[in-house]
């Protein structure tokens, strides 16, 4: 048990630092758009805009288009501040050696919730980033672009899964009640 709780103190402290890094590492790439934000002499190269439209924006990125790529892509990142949100409570609890309980299951819902609205909401924030990158492109070189593929289902899978594993839980925790009460 006190392994557990030393790795959940351990994890919850990562989700901790990404939950304050992400919105800071999105706020430095917007402000250095379109080019990719280089961390550790380029060990990690990260770019904020979309794949369909890194090649595709033919004007200089103004300030009122920056923020406004900032503005579109928090929408993806409060879901995923919010994943990192439940991660960080249930870590929270595991390191409490709370394991088995109805608090570790709403969580653990949550999280499988938060990665299905993420598939729903990404379409909507590729058409939208697309809109908002080539909207001062010339007549005809404007375009947006929603992509679905093998990693999307392949998410939507995982969260249901998430879904089920916690309904599996939820049980569980009714039957550990029940043989507590029992005499």
């Amino acid at each position: 048990m006190d392994r557990i709780k030393r790795v959940s103190l351990f994890f919850r402290a990562v989700f901790q630092i990404l939950f304050i890094a992400l919105p800071v590492i999105l706020a430095i790439a917007w402000i250095t758009s379109p080019e990719s934000l280089v961390i550790m002499g380029g060990v990690i190269n990260m770019s904020f805009i979309p794949r369909p439209y890194v090649n595709n924006i033919l004007h200089i990125l103004t300030p009122a288009d920056r923020l406004l790529g900032f503005g579109i892509s928090s929408i993806p990142m409060l879901i995923e501040l919010y994943i990192l949100y439940s991660l960080i409570k249930l870590f929270g609890l595991y390191s409490k050696g709370e394991i088995f309980s109805v608090n570790n299951v709403r969580h653990i819902r949550n999280i499988g919730y938060a990665l299905l609205v993420t598939q729903v909401v990404n379409p909507l924030y590729e058409g939208l980033m697309g809109v908002a990158l080539t909207w001062h492109n010339p007549h005809g070189h404007r375009f947006a672009s929603v992509t679905l593929d093998q990693t999307n289902l392949g998410i939507i899978f995982v969260a249901l899964i998430v879904i089920l594993i916690s309904w599996i839980m939820a049980e569980g925790c009714k039957l550990r009640e029940e043989q507590q009460l029992t005499i």
